[in-house]
């Protein structure tokens, strides 16, 4: 079964490369706010596949539209990001919103995770290959302090 066959009910994944040739894959959020228990249990067992059955080693994930996070989800991201960095793996997030901001920021979370506000900075960071032709893009936005 490959990644395009995965059909999460949480999250879109999208790959950027295959896992074995040192992919990544960006994970998008399907709802703004998780807080039901057990969909809290069916997102993590999302998230946990994309390293376990599909084998990428580097995450990201965006963020976006993301208003509110439980601490059950922040638990969630803390045991993909330990699993992921037991295998020299990476993960970072991006785009976060004020509300998940304010939420990692006051349990201490916020410098535990790798973190950027753009998606493309967090592509960067993971992979430098990844989007060479935006360089100079990348650099003025940078310059922006954005």
């Amino acid at each position: 079964m490959g990644l395009s066959d995965f059909k999460p009910r949480y999250i879109t994944a999208t790959a950027q490369g295959e896992a074995e040739a040192g992919g990544f894959v960006v994970v998008t959020f399907n709802a703004s706010h998780i807080n039901d228990e057990q969909n809290i249990e069916e997102l993590g067992h999302e998230m946990f596949a994309l390293t376990e059955q599909f084998g990428y080693q580097r995450v990201i994930l965006d963020m976006t539209g993301v208003e509110y996070i439980t601490s059950s989800v922040v638990g969630k991201m803390i045991t993909l990001h330990r699993k992921l960095h037991r295998s020299d793996g990476l993960l970072i997030l991006c785009e976060l919103s004020k509300g998940v901001e304010e939420v990692l920021n006051a349990s201490r979370l916020l410098n535990y995770f790798s973190h950027t506000q753009i998606l493309q900075h967090a592509k960067r960071l993971i992979d430098p290959a990844t989007s060479q032709d935006d360089t100079q893009d990348f650099e003025a936005l940078d310059a922006q302090g954005l």
